[in-house]
């Protein structure tokens, strides 16, 4: 193979891999925004790992509507070529995470927050559309033994 070809290649490679990137970092965009709606909805000023997790699985079982899609990749875009590399200082607060115990959830009834609650009673069975989706489902069920969450 020559250099030109190679180049071309590897130009093609690098493309594949920024459209991957903006795809996972505009569905973690959105899913957080799903998280923070749980949270507003919820007694709970704090956004905890519960509601993290339930964003996630929302996100990977209901597809985003095209306005959706084109808000989140744009917002990607944006921390993606963002030029100041100020990072926002975010509060953490550690939870204990001691015993096994099952994903707490809010009451409110909006269209959001049933839809969470569906899709954590139906997640197990969940099947994916495509290889992304299972590291996203994988991904989620690591997170969840690591905190001893039981879905």
């Amino acid at each position: 193979m020559n250099s030109l070809t190679e180049e071309i290649i590897d130009e093609d490679i690098n493309e594949q891999q920024e459209i991957i990137l903006k795809s996972v970092l505009a569905n973690n965009i959105s899913a957080m925004k799903i998280s923070k709606i749980l949270c507003e909805h919820s007694q709970n000023d704090i956004l905890t790992t519960d509601m993290i997790v339930s964003g996630l699985i929302y996100r990977l079982m209901i597809p985003m509507n095209e306005d959706e899609q084109t808000k989140s990749i744009d917002e990607a875009e944006s921390i993606l070529y963002a030029e100041s590399s100020d990072e926002e200082e975010i509060e953490t607060v550690d939870e204990p995470f001691n015993e096994k115990r099952n994903i707490k959830y809010n009451s409110c009834n909006c269209d959001v927050c049933m839809q969470t609650r569906i899709c954590l009673l139906n997640f197990k069975d969940f099947i994916p559309k495509d290889p992304l989706g299972d590291i996203v489902k994988n991904s989620i069920y690591e997170t969840c033994e690591k905190y001893n969450l039981v879905l």
